[in-house]
């Protein structure tokens, strides 16, 4: 493992956060436009998740940022099939962050919130003196890891109550010792996903009885030796068996209520794709198109926008929206749209596209353009939305440098330097 580590990070260079807390490694090259960013996010990170847990690094805490799975298979005891069947992405392992950077994948993720759930995993940990298991551990960090920039709460995406509200139902819920050792050693994406909205869930539930009082008590109990499930009881006062049962109890009202997934069908959770060596092509996505009607027309989109037929691709891609209303089609159809100029009618697609999955790149960037071409401000935030997860787009870095130049924001420059990058990347 030492060999390995040393022959992936070995012509790393490094760079420290602004105030000092943690320090950046990293390849030379295109990985220098997300440092700045990076850092940015920790150290929020550090000053809310360390008012809310009680606990903060007392040293800079390394943070590696690597270009493939791969690295990350040499750096931990995972394997290359483990990551890329769970989509597992990141590690808080060996006293530091391990982080695969968003360009080793083809739509991006949300890298972001990737680092601060790393630094909860980081936080936990230590104030626990490693001994909370991976389902508390997990439910922590998915709940925490929106902190660094908006207030506490469970933050599920629509695809992500789908799988809870479907798990739910069908009585397949991923029990908590199944998640032992570790979540990247579930067998898909989906079961990953399901498990993770089921812990944050879980936690987000006790947070609104107790407090990040009770939250830290809970923890620091399981440092004097209690386990998981006696501390979780001994906080709420009742046996955890009870809570569990409270717990679904009140999640089968949230699905009564309509505010988990529909009845059938819903939004599909998105999966992670590794960049294998080139480009996205026009038909990545459409393998989650069910209807295969809608799919052909989809394809026949794609062929045709390769091809430089814009009008006529989109022409298919209303078809395949016609008979499937599914948001892979319909972020292509304003993609193809924005080419040909209809700005409004691109917007008007895109934006319920991020209501589903504010992580749909596609659709945060085919939003901020369209809006931008319309002169309307609320491309900042469109543009800061795509940040979060497709960094390395030059139409994100060049669009978000023109509208914080427009405003007057202090990141201007960083934005306009990391736009400059990018455009002159091989």
């Amino acid at each position: 493992l030492a060999q390995q580590s040393r022959e992936v990070t070995q012509t790393f260079t490094s760079a420290p956060s602004s105030r000092g807390h943690f320090i950046i490694a990293y390849a030379p090259g295109v990985d220098e436009v997300i440092v700045e960013l990076a850092a940015e996010t920790l150290e929020a990170a550090y000053e809310r998740i360390g008012d809310d847990l009680g606990h903060r690094p007392s040293r800079p805490l390394r943070v590696e940022l690597l270009g493939a799975p791969a690295d990350l298979a040499k750096l931990s005891p995972l394997t290359a099939q483990e990551i890329e069947t769970t989509g597992t992405i990141a590690l808080s392992k060996y006293d530091k962050l391990m982080v695969v950077s968003p360009r080793a994948t083809v739509f991006g993720y949300p890298w972001m919130d990737t680092l601060a759930h790393e630094y909860v995993h980081w936080v936990v940990t230590h104030l626990s003196d490693d001994t909370v298991p991976v389902w508390l551990q997990e439910g922590l960090a998915r709940f925490l890891q929106t902190r660094w920039r908006e207030a506490p709460g469970l933050s599920l995406s629509a695809a992500e109550k789908q799988l809870l509200a479907n798990g739910l139902r069908r009585g397949q819920l991923i029990s908590f010792d199944a998640m032992h050792p570790s979540l990247a050693k579930l067998p898909s994406q989906d079961a990953a996903a399901l498990a993770y909205a089921q812990v944050a869930s879980l936690v987000s539930w006790i947070h609104q009885k107790v407090g990040f009082q009770g939250v830290r008590e809970l923890i620091l109990a399981q440092a004097g030796g209690k386990s998981a499930k006696r501390a979780v009881a001994d906080v709420l006062g009742q046996p955890f068996a009870t809570i569990e049962r409270d717990w679904k109890a009140f999640l089968r009202g949230e699905d009564a209520a309509g505010r988990l997934g529909a009845a059938t069908g819903g939004p599909k959770a998105r999966r992670l794709r590794f960049v294998r060596g080139g480009n996205a092509d026009e038909d990545l996505g459409l393998d989650q198109v069910a209807s295969e009607k809608a799919r052909k027309f989809a394809r026949l989109g794609g062929m045709l926008r390769a091809r430089g037929h814009t009008a006529a691709a989109a022409v298919e891609y209303e078809k395949s929206l016609a008979i499937a209303n599914e948001p892979v089609v319909a972020g292509k159809l304003a993609r193809t749209l924005l080419e040909l100029g209809d700005f409004a009618r691109a917007a008007d697609l895109a934006r319920p596209l991020i209501g589903i999955d504010e992580s749909d790149a596609t659709a945060a960037v085919t939003l901020g353009l369209a809006l931008g071409e319309l002169g309307d401000p609320g491309a900042t935030a469109a543009f800061e939305l795509a940040l979060r997860t497709t960094p390395f787009d030059p139409l994100v870095r060049c669009g978000l440098a023109s509208a914080y130049q427009r405003a007057g924001h202090p990141a201007a420059a960083r934005e306009q330097r990391a736009c400059d990058r990018l455009r002159d990347k091989p």
